[in-house]
Order: structure tokens, then sequence, then C-alpha cells
């Protein structure tokens, strides 16, 4: 690994700075992001389902949710005789009946179907690109971690959850990062949107239960770990090694235990 030396460590400490100052404003629009970013997820997946489907009628449906999205001004009406029509693309669905398309400014089932793969194209690529960016980033934080330079872990890690947010294995590196770091509250939040990506995830669940212990609340330290029972039922002997090993917890030995406090 290169020694990036001095300047690296002073640019993760301004980052680190920059964070605790943006903390509030920060937190709040990421959380944003991720919501619509898994709202437009689960939106193009269901329309991509119906337009694929062999019921005519979903695949009605599917191309009309299709247009609003590829139209986002569109506007729809239900004529008396059952008609729903879209005046924006001019396309109309009639559900009691197929009418030849006069308009030749009228947008086909084809096109539909042209413009609804183009954009889920379009999103794969662009997906594509940042998981290959964040995953770029994570080899750097993985390596900055294991020479304990916990600080431009920080950093290259922060820079990984930018292009990806639905990883619970980039927020738990970075959650065990600021534990390192002692910045238990920090490694709380990102030990949060861990969950947010999957509920049972078991290191964030443990590493939570580590850090309300750390910060001296036993009552949520126990809360965490009997939540990690409920959604892990099967790590149960896992879970109870765990629990034993946090006794003897403490600051200063902050590592024991085994999979909670390895980065992926």
């Amino acid at each position: 690994m290169e020694n990036e030396g001095t300047n690296d460590a002073l640019d993760a400490a301004k980052s680190l700075d920059l964070l605790d100052k943006m903390k509030g404003i920060d937190r709040r629009a990421t959380e944003e992001e991720f919501q619509n970013f898994m709202h437009r997820v689960t939106e193009v997946e269901k329309i991509v389902k119906q337009i694929t489907s062999s019921d005519e009628q979903e695949q009605k449906t599917g191309m009309l949710l299709a247009d609003e999205i590829l139209n986002k001004n569109a506007k729809t009406e239900i004529s008396e005789i059952g008609e729903l029509k879209v005046k924006s693309s001019r396309t109309i669905i009639n559900k009691y009946k197929e009418e030849k398309k006069t308009d030749p400014g009228q947008m086909s089932q084809e096109a539909f179907m042209r413009g609804v793969e183009e954009d889920v194209k379009k999103r794969a690529a662009n997906r594509k690109i940042c998981n290959e960016r964040a995953e770029t980033y994570k080899r750097i934080g993985n390596s900055a971690f294991k020479d304990g330079n916990y600080e431009k872990a920080v950093t290259y890690f922060t820079k990984a959850v930018e292009q990806r947010k639905d990883s619970s294995v980039l927020w738990n590196n970075r959650a065990l990062c600021y534990m390192k770091l002692k910045l238990y509250e920090k490694a709380l939040e990102d030990c949060e949107w861990a969950l947010k990506c999957n509920r049972a995830n078991i290191k964030a669940l443990l590493n939570s239960a580590k850090c309300q212990k750390l910060l001296g609340d036993n009552v949520k330290c126990q809360e965490f770990i009997e939540l990690a029972r409920e959604k892990n039922p099967h790590l149960k002997n896992y879970i109870a090694d765990f629990e034993e090993n946090l006794l003897h917890c403490s600051e200063e030995n902050i590592g024991i235990g085994s999979g909670e406090n390895s980065i992926d």
C-alpha cells in the first residue's frame, strides 16, 4: 500500500471536522436521498414486471406508468366511455376496444417499450458505474483500516457511501472506523443506516450494542442484543459468545470479539 504521508492525515482530519459541522443538515439530506433512491428502484422494477407480464391489462398499466415517468408533465383523464387519455403524449388506452392510431405523434406500444428499456439500461449503467467507484473507494478504505489509519479509512468509506447508499457493508465499515476513533455516536448513526438497508444485519445490531455499552447505556445495549436474537435465531450461540465477551469490553480493548469487529 502506498504511504500517503502527513498530507493525507491532514486531509482526513479536515474531512472529519467538516462532517461534524454539517452533521445535522447532511444526515437529513442523506436520508431523503436514500429513501428517494430506494423508491425509484422499486418503481422501475414494478413497471418492468408489468410491461413484461403475459396479462394484456398489466402491460397497458405498465406502459401508462412508464409514460408518466418519461413525461413528468403528462395529464390523464377518463372519458365517459372508459378511455384513459394521457394528454401530453396523446396516448389513448381504451379498455373496451383497440383503435387504429391515426395521430402521427401518438406513441405506440413499441415506443413505450423502447423508452422504458432505454431508461432501465441507463439506470443500470449508472448504477454499475457508481458500484465500481464505491468498490474502489472501499478497497482503499479497507487497506487504510488494516494499517490502523482510521481517519483515512473514514474518508474513503465516506466517498464509497456517497456512490452507494444501499450497502450495509459500507455503513458497517465506516461505523467500525468511528468506533476505533472512539466516536461512538457517529458509529451508532452508521449502524442505523446499515439497519435501514437490512433490519436483521447482525454486525450492525451487535456493534450498536457495543457502542451503547461503551457510552454507558446498558439498557439500550441489552435491547440491541435481544433484537439481534430475534432477527437472527440461527446465530444464538454466536450472540451468546458476544454477550459474554461484552462483559469485559472497554475502550482499551474495543477489539474484543470476532466478526463484528472486522471490515468486509
